[in-house]
């Protein structure tokens, strides 16, 4: 992917006042076409889209700004851009409603976070994360549940390798990391929203790559993973209530519809 060209020196954003008192700020726009050339920060920030999705761009670590050293990427409803001090960023127009959400977060509660960069948060982490910017959320609750939030990111994983990966194969990565987390599995429909495209267009994908419907996929992935807890000598009803199924009967039954 082609690096994008920064300027030199990108524009100071300076946070670091409005951090003065709680030690951290939240910001959200809902202008049209939303746009931020390259520009700086004087404290650490949590970049997301609040709806669809969001393109942005940024200097990775060491990088210089002729051009190289920078990572730009599609962000979906269940990534973000976590970074530290200093780092230039970009935030293009790409849809007409593009919506961000911005964490802005001073040294002495950033410095808990080793990781930077694009990536993907798991349910606990996008729940916290959206009632942050919650329109009747207590003043008094930001404080712990900004907290709350930081300690959850520090468990989410790097997003390097998911950007080259076709969205048919994000939707199946996302099954994997829910299975793997004891998370009930997303919707069709939940996934295309946070990939950014269309149900259909998913549908499409996953036909053409796998040779199967997004159902039926979820389905096999579901009953896979079944049979793997099963093999560890958990009894049925305990795999079906971790899987979240309303009785045995029902995971004994997508067991036998869906072959080895």
């Amino acid at each position: 992917m082609t690096s994008p060209a920064a300027p030199r020196p990108p524009q100071l954003s300076p946070k670091l006042p409005q951090l003065a008192a709680q030690g951290f700020a939240l910001r959200h726009s809902r202008q049209a076409h939303y746009e931020f050339d390259w520009h700086v920060h004087d404290c650490a920030m949590l970049l997301w889209p609040r709806k669809g999705a969001l393109r942005s761009a940024w200097q990775h670590e060491g990088g210089s700004g002729d051009g190289t050293g920078f990572e730009q990427m599609l962000l979906t409803r269940s990534q973000a851009v976590l970074l530290p001090v200093a780092p230039a960023l970009r935030t293009p127009s790409s849809t007409p409603q593009q919506e961000p959400g911005e964490l802005y977060l001073a040294p002495e509660i950033a410095c808990t976070l080793n990781g930077r960069g694009a990536l993907r948060l798991d349910a606990a982490a996008l729940s916290m994360r959206d009632a942050l910017l919650a329109p009747a959320l207590d003043v008094r609750a930001a404080e712990p549940l900004v907290q709350a939030v930081v300690r959850q990111i520090t468990r989410a994983r790097p997003l390097e390798l998911a950007r080259t990966l076709s969205p048919a194969r994000q939707m199946a990565a996302r099954f994997a990391q829910a299975l793997d987390w004891n998370e009930p599995l997303p919707g069709i429909d939940a996934i295309a929203c946070e990939l950014g495209t269309s149900t259909r267009q998913l549908q499409r994908a996953c036909q053409d790559e796998f040779g199967q419907s997004p159902v039926a996929l979820r389905r096999q992935m579901l009953a896979a993973h079944a049979r793997r807890l099963l093999t560890t000598g958990l009894p049925l009803a305990q795999v079906s209530v971790q899987l979240g199924f309303a009785t045995s009967g029902h995971l004994t039954r997508l067991l036998k519809a869906v072959a080895h």
